[in-house]
Formats: structure tokens, C-alpha cells, sequence
């Protein structure tokens, strides 16, 4: 089972075009669990742990050089939070599928 989470802004227009595949696309799969959250409920997350755990993936994997982070992000984690990958920026639904069949298969090689 892998989580997905979907960091995005209100004000991003990448964001908002990817919403049209991108839900159908993750919840089309039986094994992933789908969410969103805004950026500005990660960068202040308020020690919530879930939001905590996106900000640090986020920090260590997504940042760009400048500090500045593409959007949307996609952060795959397992249930136990491990981090499995991410996907920042325009992407189709293939490219979507593609990053969700490594996933799956790197966590079940890996269980």
C-alpha cells in the first residue's frame, strides 16, 4: 500500500491543470491511497506529524537549488512513511502511471 499526497498552491496554474487527471488517475489503483494538501500546511505544519514527514521529504529529495520547490509534488510514502519517490511539475497521465507502477514494484521487491 503506498500513500500519495499531492502538495499543491491555490495559486498555481500547473496545479490546477494536472487536477483534471491526476485524482482519477491515482485512485484508479487499488493499492494507493490518494490526498492533498496545500504547501503553505506543510511549511507550517505545525509539528503535525504527517505534514512534518511531507516537509522533510520534500526538503530532502524536491528542493531545488534556489530553495524553491516545482509544484505540484507528489510524494509516494508507505504506510510506515517511508519515503518511495516523488513526482514534481507537469507530468501525463502515462508518465503518472509510470512513476506509480516503479513505486509499487520497489515496495513489494522490498517487503
Amino acid at each position: 500500500m503506498l500513500i500519495v499526497t499531492k502538495v499543491y498552491d491555490t495559486d498555481c496554474d500547473i496545479c490546477l491543470h494536472m487536477s483534471k487527471h491526476d485524482r482519477a488517475t491515482f485512485e484508479s489503483y487499488p493499492e494507493i491511497a490518494y490526498q492533498e494538501v496545500l504547501l503553505d500546511d506543510v511549511i507550517n505544519h505545525n509539528q503535525d506529524m504527517t505534514k512534518l514527514r511531507l516537509y522533510q521529504c520534500l526538503d530532502r529529495h524536491a528542493t531545488n537549488p534556489d530553495y524553491t520547490i516545482d509544484l505540484p509534488a507528489y510524494v509516494f510514502l508507505t504506510k510506515q512513511e517511508k519515503y518511495k519517490g516523488h513526482l514534481i511539475g507537469a507530468a501525463t497521465i502515462q508518465e503518472l502511471r509510470d512513476k506509480i507502477q516503479e513505486c509499487l514494484n520497489e515496495s513489494t521487491q522490498t517487503v
